[in-house]
């Protein structure tokens, strides 16, 4: 018995070990990269759902309409409580780094990405050298760790109803950061002697979630597609004409329920996203065909993401496109300074740059790179 015991005890350490190996490593004349399983285990407050889950698409339209409506304050009550839940996840991340190391590739940024997208927003494959933020982050000299949020990618997959919470998103970003500020999971970077988080939209609200409740974890912060202009949203999720994703496209979402949502069609994908003549239709293209669902509970549990200012002291940036329609209505021109200086009025320098000629997904336009350069230019000068 005791021999059959520790031989139980000795494969689960293997599977556990196994789990959190490197999957794959690559590399070229520019960038090496290794790509990992993180285990992870959480423990926070959920919100308890008080409505029905959907079963067809119009159940979708009906509660769409409902969030959009004039006095969905008052009318709107989509919670019965809230409760402690404990889970266990797996989470795919990728690190990347200068192949010809450099003395900045020990500073990784810890990428985020927002709402209808996984890791690959920012490692974009079409015309990578216009596009992909973890290239140019590399021909800057820093290395960059980016993952599939839970239910997105390679990433464990969870009941869009009441599993991939804002909170539990929370709680795997802090865990995340804690890893890799010990040394785990960063490849051939080791132990970094500095750690910046960057997000978009969905994405920014985490990492601005996290320099709130444990500024300590970061060293400086770049937030892209992000405001906070609520009237705006309504509006903005009308024009996505939200379907249930599994409908979609059929054998594309295997493993997802009827609560993970996404774009009707490619014009509801531009409407969000894109704007105007921002953008290549091309890359449109492409982003449909790499978009992940969203579940309906990360919309309504987004808004316990903001709980406050944040005594976070790092230096900030908040950059979003001119016109993004999600976050300002359309226009983005005098939207983000008031709202980040009672957000980050601890900060080091605040600084909150209008993009231009760009809608909500920055990556995906003309002159991605030009905001990258704004991006790292400020990291750069406060020396992170």
């Amino acid at each position: 018995m005791p021999s059959s015991l520790l031989l139980k005890i000795s494969v689960l350490s293997l599977l556990n070990l196994a789990s959190s190996l490197p999957t794959t490593i690559f590399h070229d004349n520019t960038r090496t990269c290794q790509e990992y399983i993180i285990p992870i285990t959480t423990t926070t407050v959920e919100a308890i759902p008080a409505f029905q889950p959907f079963r067809d698409n119009f159940d979708v339209v009906d509660f769409v309409n409902q969030i959009a409506a004039r006095d969905a304050a008052k009318s709107f009550a989509p919670f019965s409580g809230t409760r402690n839940a404990t889970h266990s996840y797996d989470i795919s991340g990728t690190i990347c780094w200068p192949t010809v190391q450099t003395e900045q590739a020990k500073t990784i940024l810890l990428a985020t990405p927002g709402l209808g997208f996984d890791k690959r927003y920012w490692d974009i494959q079409m015309n990578a050298e216009e596009y992909s933020f973890v290239d140019y982050a590399i021909s800057r000299g820093y290395s960059v760790f980016f993952y599939d949020r839970l239910g997105t990618g390679l990433s464990s997959k969870v009941s869009g109803y009441d599993g991939a919470q804002a909170s539990t998103h929370l709680a795997i970003l802090k865990q995340l950061s804690v890893l890799l500020r010990s040394g785990q999971y960063t490849g051939g970077v080791g132990k970094p002697s500095k750690l910046a988080h960057v997000g978009h939209s969905f994405g920014s609200f985490l990492s601005q979630g996290l320099i709130t409740q444990n500024p300590e974890l970061s060293d400086g912060a770049l937030f892209t597609g992000l405001a906070w202009d609520s009237s705006s949203q309504p509006p903005a999720l009308e024009s996505m004409g939200l379907r249930i994703a599994n409908t979609q496209s059929e054998g594309r979402w295997v493993g997802l329920d009827n609560q993970y949502l996404t774009s009707g069609d490619i014009a509801g994908n531009a409407a969000f996203f894109f704007h105007g003549d921002s953008y290549d239709k091309q890359m449109l293209w492409y982003s449909d065909s790499v978009a992940q669902p969203l579940a309906i509970i990360e919309l309504l549990t987004l808004t316990t993401l903001i709980t406050g200012p944040s005594k976070f002291h790092g230096p900030v940036m908040v950059i979003s496109g001119e016109f993004d329609f999600p976050l300002c209505g359309g226009n983005c021109t005098d939207t983000l300074r008031g709202p980040a200086e009672l957000f980050f009025s601890n900060a080091t320098d605040l600084q909150t740059v209008v993009h231009p000629k760009t809608g909500h997904a920055i990556n995906y336009s003309f002159n991605a790179t030009g905001a990258y350069a704004v991006m790292l230019d400020y990291l750069h000068k406060h020396q992170v």
